[in-house]
């Protein structure tokens, strides 16, 4: 909560938002009554209903050249220096453009503290947001007590307008940005993780690099075929009615007296931020109507109500002329070229529909000569300038700019009048995004080298899904022109999505990389993969891309719509289940599929965070990456497909984790502003690197992961050791080293949970069915167990290991934490008891699995040849060989000098590998999963306690590093050599008949290659 002070005719909300709300907030003290402490000196102080922001009034000041300065007394600017997010907010409005400045002096007396001066080269309404302590000239001081404002010397009479003055909020510090009239504003901003929205005033100073040129014949064919894509994509489908367009046009009070407009304030959405309870969802939602979102959602609609073909001419001219109006109003309210609102970030949602709007209204802007005004207007929100810097700068692509800006850059070439202008921006805009969707090797940026969606730091498709839907639209219009983005850059997009449909099964994905939002709801978008059909494909072989068509007819079935016609009729099939391995080691996800499931495994370390948490969101996802283990069958329109229901879910027991099991209201995240580099969430690093995965041939995998929980919780002596092997259609888990001294709780590792629609349905334990409700039951340690559960996976668990099962309903709270929930829910369990010391556990799961099949395994794994055996499992190595195809995996924690293996004896780095071995052959897989963004010990502060420090993943100097490349060498039994050419592995014969391998990895990718025999 900040106290502020409000020289004002309303609050934000306006008097005709709910007015019993501004009454609680503020106290109205402009609209009756000149405001107390304003003094004029010579000049004239006077209410005016000329031009308002909020209310019906604003403050006039006439000033002349004996009177040039506006003195305001108050006490509020006597605590400011002391705040470090204290800030000036204020709105002038300006009749007549000046090519001068004002000076705004905040003084102890006579004696000036702070100053910044404001640019008067507009008309109509603008504001600013300057933080006292870091955007001033000098420093405040404790007990400044005035503000004198000082008109600019270059003229000798004028008049201004001022309304709502704020003297002291306190705002995120993220969220002030610079524009033309305080370019001095938050500068650093121009590189925050929020520069995409807030660098406006940079991206109009990026100078063009493409030459003009005259325009050709096939140019102008083609910007008249891209305009027809264009505007099919962003004209209405539901155009509306005249009667409803006036009526919700009538709500905002737009008036025209003489030259001048009025209306109602159109604020922006982050004007919220100034609000007494910015957190407050009854004013955010009481705030949304008056905001920039309705308003321009309004002129989509009118627009596109133009556009009908049947309509009347009058009814053409009216709704031409409330665009008109709403479009000058909207200028006059400050939404104009040049101007940041005070802050604009997260603009592209709240507006995109503006700039669709415009560019359909063309012939009226043109014909009432607005299109030059309007395209800079659209040119300067949208951020169009970014698309000019040359492509060897353009580090990555954003994905907030792929979702809600690429339309609205588009949009605001495409209204120009064909010209070499138009030619330069749109090659430009093409060589931009063609660089912005290659991949990044970074955390920041948006598409990563192993086919991974990034945003927020991680992995993250519920972000994706915008971003492709932004995206994909656009490479389509531009597609098969000489506009086009270039083939690498849409081959790169095509393997991201490629690995998209890896992870979904077929429209869901995992809820452990569902980030804020667990609620098993997201889906693949099928329409991004038809427009990147009808793009061709990027070799430009085929005018429609198989394998993206294919996709979207598996994911629309059996739905016919004009794209699935258009795919069958050139008679492509649907894509069957994809089959096979898959790291995405910048996630830390691990993917596997036979058949027609999905079967994913997740981490988190001191570079990938473990999950995201927002206030009302997610709230107890802290083990979302503690290793959680997901089997996804195919999703239908009855069936999910996954084992979670949010009802009765226990956060502390996701299927594969290994956690401590704490009371609900322990689990709840305490979630703060950890720094001035983010917003209120928490996005916890482990100090650990030791995370992620390889894979033999992308047909068999390994994960594992070295688990430290977080001091904030009180968890920094937990500590685990956990891997998964994954071969075919059996995932064997293991774990070590389990360790902490936490008393008051017992340690967990889940097998399974499973949400259950029937309450009663069966499990079979040892091979005999239980359909009891509600059932528990433990199995003591002196027999292997096996259970298959309900929904046809079965497990085993060797002898020496204690488990527990559970079948009832459970009581839990929802992840936004709104809700009790209950629910009948399913779990299996090792409980390791409290303060455990290096205790282990070691289970298998077989998907797909029947009674018989059960019986077979656990027959099998008491023989002489099991189906897989444990060769190591301690803090150095987790080593597992698959017998029937004598492949053998190991994690390898740290550098080890004696391996215990048939074919391994060193390695110098901790890394993962996995090699079958054949009589004179060996196919051999190694990855080093640390990914090395930076070097050394673990960056994250410690306070004085000795505990790690909640900061940031946006306050990590390496958050804008590439991943470095690494040498991994390792020594193996026998004289080998490589079976082709491969410049990443060097091969050494050693004098004791030895080999020895000098591996080249980066990215987290696995470096595969095959040995043969060396018989010299």
């Amino acid at each position: 909560m900040y106290k502020r002070f409000l020289i004002s005719c309303l609050s934000l909300l306006g008097f005709f938002i709910y007015p019993s709300i501004i009454k609680a907030q503020v106290k109205d003290i402009c609209e009756n009554k000149l405001p107390n402490g304003w003094q004029g000196s010579d000049g004239k102080l006077t209410l005016s209903s000329l031009h308002y922001k909020a209310g019906m009034q604003s403050v006039k000041w006439d000033w002349n050249s004996k009177a040039k300065s506006l003195q305001i007394v108050d006490t509020a600017f006597q605590s400011v220096a002391n705040q470090p997010r204290s800030t000036f907010v204020f709105w002038i409005y300006n009749e007549k453009a000046i090519a001068d400045k004002l000076t705004f002096e905040f003084k102890k007396g006579n004696q000036t503290a702070s100053s910044f001066t404001f640019d008067l080269n507009f008309t109509g309404w603008r504001t600013a947001w300057v933080m006292y302590n870091r955007d001033m000239k000098g420093k405040p001081v404790q007990g400044m007590d005035r503000l004198t404002i000082t008109a600019p010397k270059s003229i000798k009479q004028g008049s201004f307008y001022f309304d709502q003055i704020l003297y002291n909020a306190e705002i995120n510090p993220r969220s002030p940005m610079r524009d033309e009239q305080v370019p001095f504003v938050n500068v650093s901003a121009d590189r925050a993780a929020n520069a995409h929205w807030t660098a406006l005033y940079s991206f109009k100073r990026i100078p063009h690099y493409f030459p003009l040129k005259t325009v050709s014949s096939v140019e102008i064919t083609d910007l008249k075929e891209i305009d027809t894509r264009f505007r099919a994509l962003i004209l209405l489908k539901s155009k509306g009615h005249l009667a409803d367009l006036e009526k919700d046009f009538a709500v905002w009070e737009i008036k025209r007296t003489q030259d001048k407009i009025s209306g109602k304030p159109v604020y922006a959405l982050n004007d919220v931020e100034l609000m007494n309870d910015p957190g407050s969802a009854r004013q955010k939602n009481n705030f949304r109507p008056f905001t920039e979102g309705a308003y321009t959602d309004l002129m989509y609609r009118i627009a596109s109500f133009y556009n009908q073909k049947q309509i009347s001419a009058s009814d053409k001219t009216r709704g031409g002329q409330m665009f008109l109006d709403m479009l000058d109003h909207m200028e006059d309210q400050g939404w104009s070229d040049g101007s940041g609102m005070g802050a604009l970030h997260h603009l592209g949602y709240t507006f995109r529909d503006y700039y669709k709007a415009c560019l359909l209204m063309k012939p009226v802007l043109t014909q009432h000569n607005l299109l030059v005004r309007t395209q800079k207007s659209m040119a300067w929100f949208s951020g169009l300038g970014r698309s000019q810097e040359q492509p060897k700068n353009v580090e990555y692509g954003n994905i907030d700019v792929f979702n809600t800006l690429l339309e609205s850059m588009l949009s605001s070439i495409l209204i120009m009048d064909d010209s070499p202008a138009k030619i330069r921006q749109l090659h430009e805009f093409s060589n931009w995004l063609s660089k912005s969707i290659m991949p990044n090797y970074a955390i920041e940026g948006t598409f990563k080298p192993d086919g991974a969606v990034f945003h927020h730091g991680t992995l993250y498709p519920a972000y994706g899904i915008g971003g492709f839907q932004g995206i994909t639209p656009i490479i389509y219009t531009l597609s098969k022109t000489k506009f086009q983005i270039n083939a690498e850059a849409q081959a790169a997009l095509k393997s991201v999505l490629l690995t998209m449909s890896y992870y979904t099964n077929p429209i869901k994905w995992p809820v452990s990389i569902a980030g804020r939002h667990p609620t098993g709801n997201w889906k693949l978008p099928e329409e991004v993969f038809a427009y990147m059909a009808l793009a061709g494909s990027p070799d430009g072989t085929e005018k429609i891309d198989t394998a993206m068509a294919g996709i979207y007819l598996k994911l629309v079935d059996k739905t016919k719509d004009k794209w699935a016609t258009v795919f069958r009729n050139a008679n492509i099939k649907p894509s069957s289940f994809p089959n096979g391995h898959w790291n995405l080691n910048y996630g830390l996800l691990d993917i596997h599929r036979r058949a027609d499931w999905l079967l994913t495994v997740k981490g988190h370390n001191r570079y990938i965070v473990s999950h995201e948490a927002y206030p009302g969101a997610n709230v107890f996802g802290r083990y979302s990456s503690y290793g959680q283990l997901e089997v996804a069958f195919p999703q239908t329109k009855d069936e999910n497909g996954d084992s979670f229901k949010d009802e009765g879910w226990d956060w502390n027991n996701l299927p594969g984790t290994t956690t401590l099991h704490v009371p609900i209201e322990k689990l709840r995240a305490n979630i703060i502003n950890a720094d001035d580099f983010s917003g209120v969430e928490e996005m916890l690093l482990s100090d650990e690197i030791f995370a992620g995965g390889t894979n033999l041939n992308h047909q068999q995998g390994l994960f594992a992961m070295k688990l430290h929980g977080h001091d904030k919780y009180d968890m920094g002596s937990f500590r685990a050791i956990k891997s998964y092997f994954t071969f075919d259609d059996m995932v064997v888990c293991l774990g070590s080293n389990i360790t902490n001294n936490i008393k008051n709780y017992s340690t967990q590792t889940t097998i399974l949970q499973n949400a259950l629609i029937n309450p009663h349905a069966a499990f079979e334990f040892n091979s005999r069915i239980n359909d009891e409700f509600p059932y528990q039951n433990k199995w003591d340690d002196s027999n292997s167990l096996t259970v298959l559960d309900n929904r046809g996976i079965g497990y085993y668990i060797p002898a020496q290991q204690a488990v527990e099962f559970t079948k009832m309903e459970q009581v839990s709270r929802d992840q936004k934490d709104s809700k009790d929930t209950k629910g009948d829910v399913a779990k299996l369990i090792f409980n390791h008891g409290t303060a455990p010391n290096q205790v282990n556990y070691q289970y298998a799961m077989l998907i797909k699995s029947n009674t018989l099949k059960l019986k077979n395994f656990n027959q099998v794994m008491s023989g002489d040849q099991p189906v897989y055996k444990v060769l190591q499992q301690d803090s150095l190595v987790h080593s597992v060989r698959y017998q029937s195809k004598n492949i053998t995996a190991l994690a390898i924690f740290q550098p080890n000098q004696n391996l215990k293996d048939s074919l391994l004896t060193a390695t110098d780095k901790a890394c993962l590998i996995m090699y079958e071995k054949q009589k004179n052959t060996i196919d051999f897989s190694l990855t080093d999963p640390d990914l090395a963004f930076y070097s050394g010990s673990d960056d994250s502060p410690i306070t004085a306690d000795g505990k790690r420090k909640e900061v940031s993943i946006y306050s990590r100097k390496w958050y804008t590093s590439p991943s470095k490349p690494s040498v991994v060498t390792v020594k193996i039994k026998g004289s080998w050599k490589l079976s082709t050419t491969n410049n990443d592995v060097k091969v050494l014969a050693l004098a004791d008949g030895n080999t020895q391998l000098t591996i080249s990895c980066k990215y987290g990718l696995a470096s595969q290659f095959k040995l043969i025999a060396s018989h010299n």
